[in-house]
């Protein structure tokens, strides 16, 4: 592995102490994907990113600082792959509120977050207040926003956003993801998510009656 460039004084180019902070990060969300919290240490990631201990340790001073460190990362790397797929849509809100629901789903059973969200459960003493949700969440604001916009469309009926936004992910996305952090693969293709896709999706949207009329009244 080439050293960083350095300036005249001698010190780093940011560029180069970025590109060591990734590696990092990089290596370190494959071991903990690959092996979990406890059986990982920072003295495996320094040995496997190849850099001196002294290095990693300036920047993640303990595991549980790594841990948030590659939860950050993948994080971001989920909200700017939200962004990038939003940014393709085109179509009214209930069209991209679509959008928006199937990939969902998609990003609920990408293998490593899956084994980060299984370190989250299984480790929840030790790392549980670390990794919780921040206050700002772009993902469930523009979902909110979708929402919104579907509602003042007359597309979907009117009603709290908020509870609204949970139902849509827990209709879609939360199912399949239990089914595989418990290590199952019934959603492991495209295919098999794009037909649970149309049925839980139809059911969102005409809620679990259907056309069914309540008792005593025609349908």
């Amino acid at each position: 592995m080439q050293g960083a460039s350095t300036n005249k004084g001698g010190r780093p180019h940011k560029t180069g102490s970025e590109a060591k902070s990734l590696l990092i990060i990089e290596t370190a969300s494959r071991l903990f994907a690959q092996q979990g919290y406890a059986a990982t240490s920072v003295e495996q990631v320094v040995a496997a990113c190849g850099m001196g201990k002294d290095t990693v340790y300036r920047r993640y001073p303990s595991k549980l600082a790594l841990f948030e460190g590659v939860v950050e990362h993948a994080r971001e790397q989920t909200q700017a792959h939200f962004q990038t797929t939003m940014a393709a849509q085109k179509g009214d809100a209930l069209t991209q509120l679509r959008a928006a629901a199937r990939w969902l789903l998609t990003v609920n059973l990408d293998p490593t977050l899956i084994a980060f969200k299984r370190i989250a459960f299984s480790e929840a003493i030790v790392v549980g207040q670390s990794v919780n949700k921040r206050p700002d969440d772009p993902i469930m604001d523009r979902l909110f926003a979708l929402i919104r916009g579907a509602q003042e469309a007359g597309e979907i009926a009117q009603g709290d956003i908020g509870v609204l936004a949970m139902h849509l992910l827990n209709s879609i996305a939360v199912g399949p993801m239990i089914d595989a952090m418990l290590g199952q693969t019934t959603y492991a293709s495209t295919r098999a998510q794009d037909a649970y896709f149309e049925k839980a999706w139809a059911l969102f949207l005409g809620g679990a009656r259907g056309g069914i009329a309540p008792p005593g009244k025609p349908a």
